[in-house]
């Protein structure tokens, strides 16, 4: 053990910290230590139904939870801002706003997400909008008890703000 430490130690020193790593590498390395994420929770209401969606996109085979649902995002890549996760991963957002942090504990170790609501310039590939209400059971669970919640809630009260200053007597 003392050897695949060393030799980790070693690799990793002679990493380039501007340089993503790569899902196994990062499994492989982060049972200890608190990694950084960044999630961008995707509403809108349904001009048809009125029903609140997500956008969700699906995990691929190499991904930890392959074939999950969830909000786009990643762990963070050394020296990597959050606003820059979802262009990484090939995802145009027009807009980025700081919702608030979530600290869980996941099969890759210890994570604290960053959520964000986002608004997209165009629906990513593996991407699908799902009413809220209705979230594939197969929804990563952090997205589904805590951080999708977390986007609604500043949705709804966003909106209600808005609504308020609507109407307010002009003065």
């Amino acid at each position: 053990m003392k050897l695949v430490k060393s030799v980790a130690g070693w690799l990793l020193a002679h990493a380039d910290p501007r340089e993503p790593l790569g899902s196994s590498l990062i499994s492989a390395i982060s049972r200890l230590p608190i990694h950084l994420a960044a999630d961008a929770v995707c509403l809108r209401k349904n001009a048809d139904s009125g029903a609140l969606e997500v956008l969700l996109t699906q995990r691929g085979a190499s991904e930890s939870d392959p074939g999950a649902w969830c909000c786009p995002g990643s762990v963070l890549s050394p020296g990597e801002q959050p606003e820059h996760v979802l262009h990484r991963l090939g995802v145009t957002i027009s807009d980025f706003t700081f919702l608030g942090d979530y600290f869980s504990a996941a099969a890759r170790g210890w994570m604290v997400s960053r959520v964000h609501q986002a608004k997209l310039a165009e629906v990513p590939a593996t991407g699908a909008w799902w009413p809220v209400e209705q979230l594939p059971n197969n929804t990563v669970p952090k997205h589904r008890e805590q951080v999708i919640p977390m986007a609604v809630k500043a949705f709804h009260a966003e909106r209600a703000k808005l609504s308020r200053q609507a109407s307010a007597p002009a003065m």
